[in-house]
């Protein structure tokens, strides 16, 4: 399993400064696809921020991070609830 660590930042200035992880995650698991092979996702909110951790079991760290990247952009594109937020950092660990 890879994991991909991906940051959220509040980018408008109608969006929500704290989120609900759990409804982040919910929202995720709806942008994947199975192509996506995502396994698990952890959250961790901060004012502003938004760190995600979004386990696949994809077989490289580049196939890994696209996969997450593809996840977030589809969610952010989907979700009313994230429309003011946008990728801040990406790292593969």
């Amino acid at each position: 399993m890879r994991l991909t660590v991906i940051t959220l930042a509040a980018t408008g200035s109608g969006a929500r400064q704290v989120l609900d992880g759990a409804q982040v995650a919910a929202v995720l698991w709806v942008a994947a696809t199975a192509e996506d092979h995502l396994e698990h996702i952890s959250t961790r909110c901060a004012p502003g921020r938004l760190h995600l951790g979004i386990f696949t079991t994809a077989l490289s760290e580049a196939a890994a991070e696209a996969a997450a990247l593809g996840i977030c952009r589809r969610a952010l594109a989907m979700s009313p609830h994230l429309r003011a937020w946008s990728v801040h950092a990406v790292r593969t660990a």
